[in-house]
């Protein structure tokens, strides 16, 4: 027994020493309390409205300048779509005007949709003895038991004819003209997909905001204290952080 107590009396001798000439090593990031005298709501509400600027509030530039140029994408993609788009529905109702005499049409997708489904309203001029009654919307709207003016009025500015089937180049121009309105489509689509896209970059703009405030507005200090030993030597690491 007086053999162990002697080794405990040692051994809390040999820490004592130790101790005495450890090394204590302070460190201080910034880095946790830069941010504790903004607005997380300011900061959240800058990358709702424009991605980037929240980030560039709270110093964060790199990240600020990267969601503010997919931004920036986004928005040139947007209105570049859009024109593309509406300039080729203008061009197939001026198309439509031109060669199926539909003057005063108006520039609606759904009724120029349907210039392009039937060659006629009420029946194409010179057309075969034999014609496909599909090729007429009003006998369409009939054998449907609709009235013919259902939905759009049987008058000026919803008349239209392309054509007999029986002249080629009738054929031609109404698939040229429905080209122009699937290329409306897409342009529509890849328009939506881009405000779908601009929607996403202010939530990850906003959450990542709101996680770098998290970690960058601490108000309160950290204090931790690692002891450490080592053959040579042993002390306590003291890191403070604020």
């Amino acid at each position: 027994m007086k053999f162990f107590f002697n080794h405990v009396n040692l051994l809390i001798m040999l820490i004592v020493v130790q101790t005495i000439y450890s090394q204590t090593v302070i460190s201080v990031d910034e880095n946790l309390s830069r941010n504790k005298d903004k607005s997380m709501i300011l900061s959240l509400a800058a990358s709702a409205i424009l991605p980037g600027a929240g980030h560039f509030y709270l110093g964060e530039k790199s990240r600020a300048s990267a969601f503010f140029w997919v931004d920036a994408a986004l928005w040139v993609a947007a209105g570049t779509t859009w024109f593309y788009g509406d300039n080729q529905l203008e061009n197939a109702r001026g198309y439509a005007v031109k060669y199926a005499d539909a003057k005063g049409a108006p520039k609606d997708l759904g009724f120029l949709s349907l210039v392009g489904n039937y060659r006629s309203r009420s029946g194409s001029l010179y057309q075969n003895s034999s014609p496909d009654n599909n090729e007429d919307y009003n006998q369409a709207m009939i054998r449907a038991g609709l009235e013919i003016d259902a939905e759009y009025p049987n008058k000026y500015g919803y008349l239209w004819d392309w054509g007999s089937s029986d002249n080629p180049e009738t054929t031609a121009r109404m698939k040229e003209y429905n080209e122009m309105l699937k290329r409306h489509r897409i342009a529509k689509i890849a328009f939506q997909v881009s405000l779908g896209a601009m929607a996403l970059n202010r939530v990850l703009a906003v959450l990542d905001a709101m996680r770098i405030y998290r970690q960058t507005s601490a108000n309160f200090s950290q204090l931790q204290i690692t002891p450490f030993a080592t053959p040579e030597h042993s002390g306590i690491f003291v890191n403070y952080g604020f």
